[in-house]
């Protein structure tokens, strides 16, 4: 039988399969669940306009009174608009219509083609969960602890970066059991742990701050345990919980007007390391693609992408992570063209 495109490239690139070959990852889960989840559920974005002059003039003004930025914190892909948000909504709409409530936390923006009038829209603005004296704050770190005080979230929600897509139909119970406790998707995969290791990003020394500050408090954690890069779902009631649990390095760590090595990431590794220990949530594997647009070998994964829906196998979720520069090569260009592939249709979120 002749291979196809998306079987090719998984030959070629065994990283589009998750954690799918790594002899640590969970034991698979036959068919779907029976029962569906009957509580409501919201999905809560972060989205910024660097281009935005305001927003500009804003960032520029702060940075005089900042030290020990990383470079990470600067970098001008962290607040480049690619337009991303347009197809993640599309996906949404396409394939989690169940979802109750979509709501977009900026910091004084609208995408000016959102339809903001939409009833399952709602921006939220940075006063509106962060304290005053965090303000304003370009530390994506610091705006993600606070998610949990935006005023009527549900109880259950996802927490989407504007850069995650679903990439199938799926229920709420890919999010969470029956009876409301939250899978995590984990990555077993050992290079995912040494990338960690290697590179001394503010997320990366999140994950080590993370597990310092449980051995602290007499908590042996999973050093294994690392989320997948997408949709995180969580409960309003464990992130507060977690707060509590962290609230000095939290509190210590929101005057970081940009990224610094001393932070913590709420939702890729405090909550879920802390919350899994608990049995607070629950751990799940799927294959998923995560790419970079700097990536050398971005275009076979992209193939790889949109085969499997063509093939009839795509992923349950997807990121298309910016962290490209003017200089390398039609890198948006290929995005957009990726994008409109897998989501040509657009949505009703979307102005006409």
């Amino acid at each position: 039988m002749q291979r196809g495109a998306s079987d090719l490239v998984m030959a070629l690139h065994p990283a589009t399969e998750g954690c799918a070959p790594c002899p640590l990852r969970l034991p698979s889960q036959p068919g779907e669940c029976p029962l569906e989840a009957d509580f409501p559920v919201d999905v809560v974005y972060t989205w910024v306009d660097g281009a935005d002059p305001a927003h500009a003039a804003k960032r520029a003004a702060c940075l005089p009174a900042q030290r020990d930025i990383h470079p990470d914190g600067l970098d001008l892909a962290r607040f480049r608009d690619n337009e991303e948000l347009r197809y993640s909504l599309r996906s949404l709409e396409a394939f989690a219509p169940w979802v109750r409530k979509v709501i977009i936390l900026t910091d004084k923006q609208v995408p000016a083609w959102l339809n903001a009038a939409h009833p399952k829209i709602r921006i939220a603005d940075h006063t509106d969960c962060i304290p005053e004296q965090y303000l304003p704050s370009f530390n994506s770190q610091v705006i993600e602890a606070y998610l949990h005080r935006i005023p009527d979230l549900a109880e259950h929600f996802i927490y989407f970066n504007d850069d995650f897509m679903l990439g199938r139909p799926c229920r709420t119970t890919d999010f969470f059991t029956p009876n409301g406790l939250p899978l995590v998707y984990v990555d077993w995969r050992w290079r995912r742990r040494f990338g960690y290791w290697w590179t001394k990003t503010p997320h990366a020394c999140s994950y080590y701050n993370t597990l310092d500050l449980l051995r602290q408090r007499g908590i042996t954690p999973d050093s294994r345990f690392i989320t997948a890069h997408g949709p995180y779902a969580q409960t309003r009631t464990n992130v507060a919980a977690a707060w509590d649990f962290f609230r000095d390095c939290i509190e210590a760590f929101s005057g970081n007007t940009f990224r610094r090595t001393n932070e913590l990431s709420m939702y890729s590794h405090a909550a879920p390391l802390l919350l899994y220990g608990q049995k607070r949530v629950a751990p799940r594997d799927e294959r998923y693609y995560y790419v970079q647009t700097r990536r050398r070998d971005r275009l076979a994964y992209y193939s790889g992408l949109a085969s499997s829906r063509r093939d009839g196998a795509p992923p349950l979720f997807f990121c298309i992570n910016d962290v490209g520069d003017e200089n390398w090569g039609d890198w948006r260009g290929e995005l957009h063209a990726l994008m409109e592939a897998y989501f040509p249709d657009p949505s009703s979120f979307e102005r006409a």
